[in-house]
C-alpha cells in the first residue's frame, strides 16, 4: 500500500493583550495561573501531504477570562486553511461556559469546508486499498470532491444542584455537494459504485439531545476525573434534511493521576446510525464539543489514513500516557512541555453495531506526541502515528485529542 504522507511545520505565536494575571495556584497538579482579560494565540502553518499538496493557513484562539470562571468566560477560534490541490476551509468556533443567563453554556460552529480530494475507500471494516487502481489516469481513484457549509449550536445546563450532570439540546444545518471525479481525472471508486450518477445536493439538518457527566479537575489538560456523554441526533425532513436518520453516540473519557505529573487518559466511543444516511455522513463521529472523523486520522486512529474505514456503526478506543515533563515561562506566561505515548484501535460495521465481534478485526496504531502549552489554554500539539498502513503519519494541531 502506498504510505500516507503528511508533513507539517508550525510556528507558535502567542500575544497577550490586556491580560492581568493573579492568584497563582498552589496545587502542583494544576500548573496554571488564573487570568483576567483577553488572551490571543495562534499558529501559522505550512503543510504538505501527497493528496492535498502544499498548504498555508492559520489557526487562532482568542480567550476572555474572568475571576471565578473556569476554564474561561468564552473563546473564539477561527481557522483558515488553503492548499494547492483545492482545500478551502474557513471556519469559526465559539464556546461560552457561563456567558448566558442562568449558567447556560453555548457552543457554536459555522464554516465553509471544501475538499476536492476527500478520502473514500468504500463502506465496511474490510475495504481494500489497491495501489494499482490509483495509476494514471485514475490517480484519485480513492477520492471524491465535497463542498460543505455547516452551522451548529448547542446549549447545556446543569441538572438540579449537581455540578457534574448536564443536559444538552442542539440544532444544526449542513449542506453538501459532491464531485465524483476530482480534477476530472479518470474514474473513482465512488463513481463506479454510483454508476457515474452525481448525487443531488444533500442537507443533513438535525436536532439533538444528550446527557453529560463531567467531573474533570479542569477542562484543558485534565489530570483527574471523568467526562462521559450520551447523544441522540435526529436528522429529519421536518427541519429541512434531504433524508432521515438517527445517530446515537456514547463516549466515556477517564483521566487517572498516576503521579503528580503523569496522567493515564482513556477514551471509548461507540456509535450507530439507523435509517438512510448519505455516505459522507458515515465518517462523522458525534461529540458535544467538536465533532471528529474516522476511523483513521488525527481525531480517531492516528497512523491510519483519514476516513480509511467508515460504516453505520463504529467502536473506537484511545489510550494515552501523558507526562508533564517541565514547566517554564514563555512570553511572560506560565507554559509547559508534555510528552505522550498512545495506542489507538477500532473497527466499523457496514450496517449496525454487533457486540459479539466488537473486539475482533480491530485496526490499530501506536505512537507518541509532544505538547507545548502557552498560558492557561493554548496548546500546540504534534503526534506521530505508526500502523500497518503507514510508517509515520505526522499530525500538527492544537490541544489534546480528548
Amino acid at each position: 500500500m502506498r504510505p500516507y504522507l503528511s508533513i507539517c511545520a508550525a510556528l507558535a505565536v502567542a500575544v497577550r493583550v490586556d491580560a492581568q494575571q493573579s492568584d497563582v495556584r498552589a496545587d502542583s497538579t494544576s500548573h496554571q495561573r488564573i487570568q483576567r482579560g483577553w488572551e490571543r494565540s495562534g499558529v501559522p502553518a505550512l503543510n504538505f501531504d501527497a493528496d492535498e499538496g502544499f498548504g498555508i493557513g492559520a489557526a487562532a484562539e482568542l480567550y476572555n477570562y474572568g475571576v471565578g470562571v473556569r476554564p474561561y468566560r468564552f473563546t473564539i477560534q477561527p481557522l483558515v486553511l488553503f492548499t494547492s490541490k483545492g482545500r478551502r476551509d474557513m471556519t469559526l468556533f465559539f464556546d461560552a461556559p457561563t456567558l448566558l443567563p442562568q449558567e447556560w453554556r453555548v457552543s457554536a460552529f459555522v464554516g465553509s469546508e471544501r475538499q476536492l480530494a476527500e478520502p473514500y475507500y468504500g463502506v465496511g471494516n474490510e475495504t481494500v486499498h489497491d495501489q494499482n487502481a490509483e495509476r494514471a489516469p485514475n490517480s484519485y481513484y480513492y477520492r471524491f470532491g465535497r463542498a460543505r457549509v455547516r452551522a451548529t449550536a448547542d446549549f447545556q445546563h446543569r441538572i438540579g444542584t449537581s455540578s457534574a450532570a448536564r443536559v444538552l439540546f442542539g440544532v444544526g444545518f449542513a449542506r453538501s455537494t459532491i464531485d465524483l471525479t476530482p480534477f476530472d481525472s479518470g474514474t473513482t471508486l465512488l463513481a463506479n459504485e454510483l454508476g457515474g450518477r452525481t448525487p443531488a445536493p444533500e442537507r443533513a439538518n438535525y436536532v439533538r439531545a444528550g446527557l453529560l457527566w463531567d467531573t474533570r479537575d479542569r477542562e484543558i489538560s485534565p489530570h483527574n476525573g471523568t467526562w462521559a456523554e450520551v447523544l441522540l441526533q435526529r436528522v429529519t425532513k421536518r427541519v429541512g434534511a434531504t433524508e432521515g436518520f438517527t445517530r446515537w453516540t456514547t463516549t466515556a473519557r477517564k483521566y487517572v493521576p498516576v503521579t503528580a505529573r503523569l496522567t493515564f487518559a482513556q477514551r471509548i466511543i461507540a456509535q450507530g446510525i439507523q435509517g438512510v444516511a448519505p455516505f459522507d455522513e458515515l465518517s462523522t463521529i458525534q461529540s458535544s464539543f467538536k465533532q471528529g472523523e474516522g476511523l483513521g486520522g488525527s481525531s480517531s486512529i492516528r497512523g491510519i489514513p483519514k476516513d480509511r474505514y467508515i460504516g453505520k456503526a463504529l467502536l473506537l478506543s484511545n489510550s494515552e500516557l501523558r507526562w508533564r515533563a517541565v514547566d517554564f515561562s514563555l512570553l511572560g506566561r506560565g507554559s509547559f512541555l508534555a510528552l505522550s505515548g498512545f495506542v489507538d484501535a477500532g473497527r466499523v460495521w457496514q450496517d449496525h453495531f454487533r457486540i459479539e465481534n466488537a473486539f475482533s478485526d480491530l485496526h490499530a496504531s501506536y505512537g507518541g506526541g509532544v505538547r507545548v502549552g502557552i498560558g492557561p489554554s493554548f496548546i500546540v500539539a504534534t503526534d506521530v502515528g505508526h500502523s500497518s498502513e503507514s510508517t509515520a503519519s505526522v499530525y500538527i494541531g492544537l490541544g489534546w485529542m480528548y
